[in-house]
């Protein structure tokens, strides 16, 4: 009967259960929080999307655009947290766009070929509540962190036409 008991108190404890993971924290805000001087992040002078991504283009391209429709896009990138550590960072790496974390697809739809842009994307668009870890298992991302991106587009290939 104890056994039964037991059970029942841990079945209604996970049905009462929102889904906040305890201690997790809201996702983040990149409107409040501050960012290393390193990174050169003015989220007032940045543009915002629809989604919540903030991105400001240093360099326009005149290249071919990145949209929804494109097969792959090379880009170099580098990747850091709020506090100016790098993560990861590549060169002229092709990516395809569903492959990648909602904000960085998001943040370089509108890029052209031969531009850069920084790309500040909020927790909810980026790893949300779950971290990323090393191989080594330490944390390489902390969940519900903002993520900074400087990438540049290198080649933008586009699907070929229907004749």
């Amino acid at each position: 009967m104890q056994r039964y008991a037991f059970l029942l108190a841990a079945l209604l404890g996970a049905a009462s259960c929102n889904g906040d993971i305890t201690g997790l924290g809201p996702p983040s805000d990149p409107t409040k929080e501050t960012f290393a001087a390193s990174l050169g992040v003015d989220i007032a002078t940045m543009s915002k999307t629809t989604t919540g991504v903030f991105y400001k283009d240093l360099v326009v391209g005149t290249g071919l655009e990145v949209t929804d429709s494109a097969v792959t896009v090379n880009v170099t990138y580098a990747g850091y947290l709020k506090d100016g550590k790098l993560f990861d960072s590549g060169t002229n790496v092709a990516f395809t766009l569903s492959g990648l974390i909602p904000g960085f697809h998001l943040g370089v739809l509108g890029m052209k070929e031969g531009g850069r842009r920084k790309i500040v994307i909020p927790s909810e668009l980026g790893y949300d509540g779950h971290s990323l870890r090393n191989p080594d298992n330490t944390i390489k991302i902390p969940r519900q962190s903002t993520l900074i991106f400087d990438v540049d587009v290198i080649k933008v290939t586009n699907p070929t036409p229907a004749k």
